[in-house]
């Protein structure tokens, strides 16, 4: 928004200045991923006489019109690109296959790809790359397709292009959406076979999918590997383990290994960390619980995070009908100690 604000700002400046093209597209994709696509058009539209558009002017706009998902407007930028004489690269092109699936457009994007194939065969620039294939591979699993993304993956390699370790996240993610997590662990295991090394995005997918299928010790003793591998887990790869653990009831599990992050073994919980253990803390209503769930408002705070007001309200109701008055009045001193949480309560 304050980009926005902005802009009008901006062309009477740097109608003033001297500013290089590097920079004015930096301020394009700053408008872009603010969602301000329209905007940035209207500003090369303005300018476009003191800077004339290039391939990444055009790139930072079309990746704009993908993320409102205006894919017509996208798609335009092709013709306009060859009538001033500008080249698409791979870039533009997977841009504009990323935002077909970002539009849940599955049909278009995928006559989009057959289409880069076609080119590809006659213009290297339209042939598609990894990125093509593994923006495919998800698009497709995501929306359902999941033979479709498996065929394609097996074929990548015959049309001289190889997965690469984001591929394989990408198919095992989907495969894990489809609830066939013994298949995932199947494709993992094949990738290590074949030397690729997983990352943490890796292990944290599949121990998401593990953990979905109820299957958390086996989940923790991937994380366990992990480990062993030289792949730090991060809040992410704890997140889910917590949160799964609390489902199956395994609270003394969970408890444990948040009590790992506090002291910083690993990584440090965050605000989604606190959230969980939190709201886990009603499902059994005791005395001892309400307690945990007001020491981890208190720590969230000391770290830095602030809780949201109803969860507040929700501690401090749960303390009070637990006996616990002690402790909301702590936790009310708290409050007022920092004077950023507010909140209204009577005892």
């Amino acid at each position: 928004m304050g980009y926005a604000c902005h802009t009008g700002f901006v062309v009477c400046k740097w109608n003033r200045d001297c500013v290089d093209l590097p920079l004015f597209n930096s301020l394009l994709d700053a408008l872009g991923k603010s969602r301000h696509a329209s905007k940035a058009a209207s500003l090369v539209r303005a300018l476009e006489r003191r800077f004339p558009p290039d391939v990444v002017t055009y790139n930072t706009l079309a990746d704009g019109w993908c993320r409102v998902k205006d894919t017509s407007r996208a798609l335009d930028l092709l013709r306009q690109m060859a009538e001033s004489g500008i080249t698409p690269t791979k870039t533009t092109y997977n841009i504009i296959l990323k935002g077909f699936f970002r539009a849940g457009q599955i049909q278009h994007a995928w006559n989009f790809f057959l289409q880069m194939k076609k080119r590809g065969a006659k213009d290297e620039s339209c042939k598609p790359d990894i990125i093509s294939y593994t923006t495919i591979i998800h698009g497709l699993g995501v929306a359902g397709q999941l033979d479709k993304a498996r065929k394609l993956f097996d074929e990548m390699s015959k049309e001289g292009c190889t997965p690469s370790v984001a591929t394989y996240n990408a198919l095992i993610q989907v495969i894990c959406k489809k609830g066939n997590v013994e298949d995932a662990v199947t494709v993992f295991d094949d990738m290590v076979r074949q030397d690729y090394v997983p990352n943490v995005v890796t292990y944290t997918v599949l121990i998401r999918g593990l953990c979905h299928a109820g299957k958390i010790d086996r989940a923790m003793k991937l994380m366990e590997r992990m480990k062993d591998e030289g792949c730090e887990p991060v809040v992410q790869t704890y997140n889910v383990l917590i949160r799964y653990s609390f489902e199956e009831g395994e609270i003394e599990k969970a408890l444990c290994l948040f009590e790992r992050m506090s002291k910083g073994e690993d990584c440090l919980p965050n605000q989604d960390t606190y959230n969980i253990i939190i709201s886990a803390m009603f499902v059994r209503k005791r005395a001892e619980d309400m307690a945990t769930a007001a020491r981890m408002v208190m720590e969230m705070v000391e770290r830095g995070y602030l809780p949201r007001r109803f969860m507040l309200n929700r501690v401090l109701n749960g303390l009070m009908l637990t006996g616990n008055q002690q402790i909301s009045r702590d936790l009310l001193r708290m409050q007022e100690k920092y004077r950023r949480l507010r909140r209204e309560i009577r005892l």
